[in-house]
């Protein structure tokens, strides 16, 4: 594999492992938000809270190759 390929292949992430990853993390994302609604009467406030928090992580997770791509080409200076 020339240097060039491999260059390419660095910045592409359509892979079955990515796909399910990003899977994943998004349903892990849903299913944290849906408990922390479901235990927003019943649990202390700063459990809610985590789940919350841990929600949002685990959606950010999912992006992550779509955040990765938008910091890579600000860094590197526009669309290219």
């Amino acid at each position: 594999m020339s240097k060039r390929n491999r260059k390419q292949d660095r910045y592409s992430h359509n892979t079955l492992g990515a796909l399910i990853s990003t899977m994943v993390f998004l349903g892990m994302a849903v299913w944290l938000f849906l408990e922390a609604l479901s235990l927003a009467e019943l649990a202390p406030p700063l459990q809610v809270g985590g789940l919350f928090f841990s929600s949002f992580l685990c959606f950010l997770g999912a992006l992550r190759l779509v955040i990765a791509k938008a910091w890579y080409q600000h860094r590197n200076g526009g669309d290219r």
